[in-house]
Protein backbone atom coordinates (compact mmCIF):
# COMPACT_ATOMS: atom_id res chain seq x y z
CA UNK A 1 0.00 0.00 0.00
CA UNK A 2 3.22 2.42 0.81
CA UNK A 3 4.85 2.00 -2.23
CA UNK A 4 1.11 2.18 -4.27
CA UNK A 5 0.88 5.27 -2.46
CA UNK A 6 4.37 6.12 -2.99
CA UNK A 7 4.15 5.92 -6.90
CA UNK A 8 0.93 7.52 -6.96
CA UNK A 9 2.50 10.54 -5.73
CA UNK A 10 5.22 10.57 -8.43
CA UNK A 11 2.99 10.01 -11.02
CA UNK A 12 0.76 12.33 -10.43
CA UNK A 13 3.11 15.28 -9.11
CA UNK A 14 5.43 14.68 -12.95
CA UNK A 15 1.69 14.79 -14.44
CA UNK A 16 0.69 17.84 -12.53
CA UNK A 17 4.69 19.90 -13.79
CA UNK A 18 4.16 18.58 -17.21
CA UNK A 19 0.42 19.76 -16.97
CA UNK A 20 1.58 23.20 -15.59
CA UNK A 21 4.68 23.76 -18.08
CA UNK A 22 2.04 22.58 -21.34
CA UNK A 23 -0.20 25.55 -19.79
CA UNK A 24 2.77 27.93 -20.35
CA UNK A 25 4.14 26.83 -23.00
CA UNK A 26 0.88 27.32 -25.08
CA UNK A 27 -0.95 30.46 -23.14
CA UNK A 28 1.99 32.18 -22.19
CA UNK A 29 4.26 32.46 -25.05
CA UNK A 30 2.77 35.76 -26.42
CA UNK A 31 4.09 37.98 -23.88
CA UNK A 32 8.12 38.88 -23.74
CA UNK A 33 10.71 35.52 -23.36
CA UNK A 34 11.90 36.84 -19.97
CA UNK A 35 9.02 36.70 -18.53
CA UNK A 36 7.72 32.99 -20.62
CA UNK A 37 11.64 31.72 -19.32
CA UNK A 38 10.42 32.75 -15.80
CA UNK A 39 7.48 31.60 -15.77
CA UNK A 40 8.49 28.15 -16.74
CA UNK A 41 10.89 28.53 -14.58
CA UNK A 42 8.59 29.21 -11.52
CA UNK A 43 5.37 27.07 -12.47
CA UNK A 44 7.08 23.53 -11.14
CA UNK A 45 7.42 25.40 -7.66
CA UNK A 46 3.55 25.19 -7.69
CA UNK A 47 3.53 21.76 -7.45
CA UNK A 48 7.21 21.00 -5.67
CA UNK A 49 6.22 23.24 -2.96
CA UNK A 50 3.00 21.22 -1.55
CA UNK A 51 5.35 18.28 -2.62
CA UNK A 52 7.51 18.60 0.06
CA UNK A 53 5.39 19.96 2.47
CA UNK A 54 3.25 16.36 1.77
CA UNK A 55 6.63 14.45 2.43
CA UNK A 56 7.71 15.85 4.97
CA UNK A 57 4.27 15.45 7.37
CA UNK A 58 4.67 11.61 5.91
CA UNK A 59 7.74 11.68 7.48
CA UNK A 60 8.05 13.35 10.42
CA UNK A 61 4.94 14.13 12.87
CA UNK A 62 5.13 17.90 13.70
CA UNK A 63 3.06 17.48 16.55
CA UNK A 64 6.31 15.61 18.25
CA UNK A 65 9.20 17.21 19.69
CA UNK A 66 11.41 15.80 16.51
CA UNK A 67 8.90 16.52 14.21
CA UNK A 68 8.08 20.38 15.53
CA UNK A 69 11.89 21.12 14.37
CA UNK A 70 13.00 24.51 14.03
CA UNK A 71 14.55 23.28 10.54
CA UNK A 72 10.98 21.89 9.47
CA UNK A 73 10.21 25.05 10.59
CA UNK A 74 12.63 27.50 8.69
CA UNK A 75 11.98 24.90 5.44
CA UNK A 76 8.46 25.20 5.57
CA UNK A 77 9.08 29.11 5.41
CA UNK A 78 11.42 28.96 2.15
CA UNK A 79 8.83 26.56 0.51
CA UNK A 80 5.68 29.04 1.16
CA UNK A 81 7.91 31.71 0.35
CA UNK A 82 9.48 30.43 -3.17
CA UNK A 83 5.23 29.42 -4.46
CA UNK A 84 4.60 32.51 -3.63
CA UNK A 85 6.97 34.19 -5.54
CA UNK A 86 6.31 31.77 -8.53
CA UNK A 87 2.42 32.40 -7.86
CA UNK A 88 3.62 35.92 -8.97
CA UNK A 89 5.76 35.64 -11.51
CA UNK A 90 2.86 33.26 -13.06
CA UNK A 91 0.37 35.88 -12.74
CA UNK A 92 2.29 38.73 -14.42
CA UNK A 93 3.57 36.59 -16.85
CA UNK A 94 0.02 35.71 -17.94
CA UNK A 95 -0.94 39.57 -18.25
CA UNK A 96 1.71 40.40 -19.60
CA UNK A 97 0.59 37.66 -22.61
CA UNK A 98 -3.02 38.47 -22.10
CA UNK A 99 -3.58 34.67 -21.18
CA UNK A 100 -7.31 33.98 -20.50
CA UNK A 101 -8.02 34.31 -16.70
CA UNK A 102 -8.75 30.67 -16.39
CA UNK A 103 -4.85 30.14 -16.82
CA UNK A 104 -3.40 31.80 -13.52
CA UNK A 105 -6.42 30.57 -11.98
CA UNK A 106 -6.04 26.74 -12.52
CA UNK A 107 -2.11 27.45 -12.22
CA UNK A 108 -2.00 29.11 -8.88
CA UNK A 109 -5.48 28.34 -7.67
CA UNK A 110 -4.65 24.35 -7.91
CA UNK A 111 -1.43 25.07 -5.87
CA UNK A 112 -3.44 26.70 -3.00
CA UNK A 113 -5.58 23.40 -2.68
CA UNK A 114 -2.60 21.08 -2.98
CA UNK A 115 -0.95 22.93 -0.27
CA UNK A 116 -4.21 22.68 2.00
CA UNK A 117 -4.21 18.68 0.85
CA UNK A 118 -0.51 18.25 1.63
CA UNK A 119 -0.22 17.91 5.34
CA UNK A 120 -3.13 15.26 5.38
CA UNK A 121 -2.52 13.42 3.04
CA UNK A 122 1.02 13.45 4.47
CA UNK A 123 -0.22 12.70 7.68
CA UNK A 124 -2.52 9.47 6.68
CA UNK A 125 0.62 8.33 4.88
CA UNK A 126 2.60 8.47 8.37
CA UNK A 127 0.19 6.53 9.79
CA UNK A 128 0.68 3.44 7.34
CA UNK A 129 4.26 3.55 7.92
CA UNK A 130 5.48 0.64 10.30
CA UNK A 131 7.09 1.92 13.85
CA UNK A 132 10.64 3.18 13.76
CA UNK A 133 13.49 0.64 13.58
CA UNK A 134 15.16 0.03 16.90
CA UNK A 135 19.00 0.94 16.02
CA UNK A 136 19.97 -2.14 17.25
CA UNK A 137 17.79 -3.65 14.46
CA UNK A 138 18.98 -2.22 11.47
CA UNK A 139 20.91 -3.81 8.90
CA UNK A 140 23.03 -2.23 6.58
CA UNK A 141 22.29 -3.26 3.10
CA UNK A 142 24.90 -5.60 1.42
CA UNK A 143 26.03 -5.33 -2.15
CA UNK A 144 23.30 -8.03 -3.20
CA UNK A 145 20.43 -5.99 -2.18
CA UNK A 146 22.04 -3.25 -4.05
CA UNK A 147 22.79 -5.39 -6.96
CA UNK A 148 18.87 -6.54 -7.66
CA UNK A 149 17.41 -3.49 -7.33
CA UNK A 150 20.14 -2.31 -9.53
CA UNK A 151 19.09 -5.21 -12.07
CA UNK A 152 15.66 -4.36 -11.47
CA UNK A 153 15.98 -1.19 -12.76
CA UNK A 154 18.05 -2.30 -15.84
CA UNK A 155 15.10 -5.10 -16.70
CA UNK A 156 12.64 -1.80 -16.33
CA UNK A 157 14.90 -0.39 -18.71
CA UNK A 158 15.28 -3.18 -21.26
CA UNK A 159 11.12 -4.42 -21.09
CA UNK A 160 10.59 -0.46 -21.22
CA UNK A 161 12.86 -0.29 -24.39
CA UNK A 162 11.44 -3.34 -26.05
CA UNK A 163 7.47 -2.40 -25.51
CA UNK A 164 8.41 1.47 -26.82
CA UNK A 165 10.35 0.32 -29.64
CA UNK A 166 7.43 -2.01 -30.69
CA UNK A 167 4.53 0.63 -30.47
CA UNK A 168 6.50 3.06 -32.32
CA UNK A 169 7.20 0.52 -35.47
CA UNK A 170 3.64 -0.57 -35.23
CA UNK A 171 2.29 3.14 -35.59
CA UNK A 172 5.27 3.66 -38.77
CA UNK A 173 4.15 1.16 -40.35
CA UNK A 174 0.16 1.81 -39.72
CA UNK A 175 0.70 5.29 -40.24
CA UNK A 176 3.67 5.89 -42.75
CA UNK A 177 4.84 9.08 -42.26
CA UNK A 178 8.00 11.41 -43.71
CA UNK A 179 11.53 10.71 -41.47
CA UNK A 180 10.90 13.92 -40.01
CA UNK A 181 7.44 12.70 -38.56
CA UNK A 182 8.63 9.31 -37.81
CA UNK A 183 11.50 10.85 -35.49
CA UNK A 184 9.40 12.63 -33.61
CA UNK A 185 7.24 9.14 -32.85
CA UNK A 186 10.88 7.39 -32.09
CA UNK A 187 11.57 10.44 -29.66
CA UNK A 188 8.12 10.15 -27.57
CA UNK A 189 9.05 6.61 -27.02
CA UNK A 190 12.76 6.92 -25.79
CA UNK A 191 10.74 10.08 -23.37
CA UNK A 192 8.49 7.23 -22.37
CA UNK A 193 11.43 4.65 -21.88
CA UNK A 194 13.51 7.13 -19.71
CA UNK A 195 10.04 7.99 -17.85
CA UNK A 196 9.04 4.57 -16.41
CA UNK A 197 13.30 3.58 -15.67
CA UNK A 198 13.20 6.88 -13.20
CA UNK A 199 10.19 5.93 -11.57
CA UNK A 200 11.88 2.35 -11.10
CA UNK A 201 14.62 4.24 -10.04
CA UNK A 202 13.09 5.96 -7.29
CA UNK A 203 10.72 3.20 -6.72
CA UNK A 204 13.54 0.45 -5.79
CA UNK A 205 15.54 2.76 -3.39
CA UNK A 206 12.51 3.54 -1.49
CA UNK A 207 13.59 1.00 1.37
CA UNK A 208 16.57 2.97 1.91
CA UNK A 209 15.42 6.52 2.15
CA UNK A 210 13.25 4.57 5.18
CA UNK A 211 16.03 3.16 6.94
CA UNK A 212 17.92 6.32 6.27
CA UNK A 213 15.51 7.99 8.03
CA UNK A 214 15.05 5.31 10.56
CA UNK A 215 18.81 5.70 11.72
CA UNK A 216 18.16 9.45 13.34
CA UNK A 217 14.99 7.73 15.30
CA UNK A 218 13.21 9.74 12.61
CA UNK A 219 14.27 13.14 14.28
CA UNK A 220 15.41 15.94 11.53
CA UNK A 221 17.52 18.05 13.36
CA UNK A 222 19.82 14.99 14.05
CA UNK A 223 19.32 13.53 10.60
CA UNK A 224 20.76 17.26 9.81
CA UNK A 225 23.29 17.09 12.22
CA UNK A 226 24.38 14.45 11.09
CA UNK A 227 24.34 15.34 7.31
CA UNK A 228 26.17 18.48 8.06
CA UNK A 229 29.10 15.73 8.83
CA UNK A 230 29.11 12.92 6.74
CA UNK A 231 28.40 14.97 3.45
CA UNK A 232 29.52 18.18 4.53
CA UNK A 233 32.47 17.61 6.18
CA UNK A 234 31.24 19.60 9.09
CA UNK A 235 33.13 20.11 12.34
CA UNK A 236 30.20 19.40 15.04
CA UNK A 237 30.50 16.71 17.81
CA UNK A 238 28.97 13.43 17.73
CA UNK A 239 28.26 11.79 20.83
CA UNK A 240 29.51 8.49 21.30
CA UNK A 241 25.79 6.94 21.54
CA UNK A 242 24.89 8.21 18.28
CA UNK A 243 27.87 7.29 16.38
CA UNK A 244 26.58 3.94 15.42
CA UNK A 245 24.08 5.43 13.98
CA UNK A 246 25.57 8.04 12.29
CA UNK A 247 27.67 5.35 11.08
CA UNK A 248 24.89 3.45 9.39
CA UNK A 249 23.59 6.97 8.08
CA UNK A 250 27.05 7.03 6.19
CA UNK A 251 26.21 3.58 4.81
CA UNK A 252 22.41 4.27 3.68
CA UNK A 253 23.32 7.67 2.40
CA UNK A 254 25.74 6.63 -0.40
CA UNK A 255 22.49 4.29 -1.75
CA UNK A 256 20.50 7.34 -1.31
CA UNK A 257 22.33 9.96 -3.88
CA UNK A 258 23.41 7.07 -5.92
CA UNK A 259 19.64 6.38 -6.96
CA UNK A 260 18.34 9.72 -6.70
CA UNK A 261 21.56 11.06 -8.80
CA UNK A 262 19.87 7.80 -11.06
CA UNK A 263 16.32 9.16 -11.02
CA UNK A 264 17.13 12.93 -11.64
CA UNK A 265 19.14 12.67 -14.32
CA UNK A 266 17.37 9.65 -16.45
CA UNK A 267 13.79 11.90 -15.91
CA UNK A 268 15.79 14.93 -17.38
CA UNK A 269 16.67 12.68 -20.49
CA UNK A 270 13.39 12.07 -20.40
CA UNK A 271 12.49 16.04 -20.65
CA UNK A 272 15.33 16.34 -23.10
CA UNK A 273 13.56 13.85 -25.40
CA UNK A 274 10.39 16.14 -24.67
CA UNK A 275 11.89 19.64 -25.88
CA UNK A 276 13.71 17.98 -28.75
CA UNK A 277 10.67 16.72 -30.73
CA UNK A 278 9.07 20.19 -30.01
CA UNK A 279 12.27 21.75 -31.59
CA UNK A 280 11.65 19.35 -34.44
CA UNK A 281 8.45 20.63 -34.43
CA UNK A 282 8.99 23.89 -34.67
CA UNK A 283 6.97 25.09 -31.51
CA UNK A 284 8.57 26.78 -28.78
CA UNK A 285 12.41 26.47 -30.19
CA UNK A 286 13.73 29.27 -27.78
CA UNK A 287 12.00 28.08 -25.24
CA UNK A 288 12.71 24.27 -25.33
CA UNK A 289 16.63 25.34 -26.52
CA UNK A 290 16.93 27.71 -22.74
CA UNK A 291 15.42 24.55 -21.20
CA UNK A 292 17.89 22.27 -22.45
CA UNK A 293 20.53 24.35 -21.47
CA UNK A 294 19.29 24.92 -17.99
CA UNK A 295 19.09 20.85 -17.57
CA UNK A 296 22.63 20.42 -18.82
CA UNK A 297 24.20 22.86 -15.88
CA UNK A 298 21.74 21.41 -13.42
CA UNK A 299 23.66 18.25 -13.83
CA UNK A 300 26.74 19.74 -14.37
CA UNK A 301 26.23 21.03 -10.82
CA UNK A 302 24.89 18.37 -9.52
CA UNK A 303 26.67 15.38 -10.43
CA UNK A 304 30.09 15.98 -8.69
CA UNK A 305 28.67 17.69 -6.53
CA UNK A 306 26.58 14.20 -5.51
CA UNK A 307 30.34 12.51 -6.34
CA UNK A 308 32.11 14.25 -3.73
CA UNK A 309 29.52 13.85 -1.14
CA UNK A 310 29.11 9.80 -1.88
CA UNK A 311 33.12 10.02 -1.06
CA UNK A 312 32.62 12.19 1.70
CA UNK A 313 30.42 9.24 3.28
CA UNK A 314 32.69 6.66 2.55
CA UNK A 315 35.32 8.23 4.18
CA UNK A 316 33.53 8.84 7.63
CA UNK A 317 32.49 5.09 7.48
CA UNK A 318 36.20 4.35 6.99
CA UNK A 319 37.04 6.60 9.71
CA UNK A 320 35.27 4.93 12.05
CA UNK A 321 35.38 1.40 12.01
CA UNK A 322 34.63 0.53 15.29
CA UNK A 323 31.25 1.83 14.98
CA UNK A 324 30.83 0.27 11.51
CA UNK A 325 27.86 -2.02 11.71
CA UNK A 326 27.98 -5.79 10.19
CA UNK A 327 25.54 -6.76 8.39
CA UNK A 328 22.93 -9.49 9.33
CA UNK A 329 19.97 -10.20 7.75
CA UNK A 330 19.04 -8.73 3.81
CA UNK A 331 16.82 -5.96 3.77
CA UNK A 332 13.67 -6.49 2.46
CA UNK A 333 14.41 -6.09 -1.26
Amino acid sequence: MRVLAFLATIVVTTALMLGAGLLVALYLRGGPDGLLIAAAVASPFLVVGPLFVGSWAASFDHRTPPGGSRYLRRASIVVLALAAAAAVVVVVASLSAAAPLWVPLVLVGGSAVLFVMARPIGNRLRRLEPPVVDLRDQVVPGPDIVRRKVVAVGITFVVAAVVSGAAVAVLNVLLPSRPHEALIVVLLGGQLTFLATAFAAVIVALPFSRLLRDSGGRDVDRLQRWAKVVLRGKDLPIDETELPGAVRYAHVVQLVLQFNTAYVTLLYVSIAFQFVSGMLRGTLAVFSAVFLGLMVVVLVWLLPRTVVRIRRARRFVEEHPSADPASREPLDA
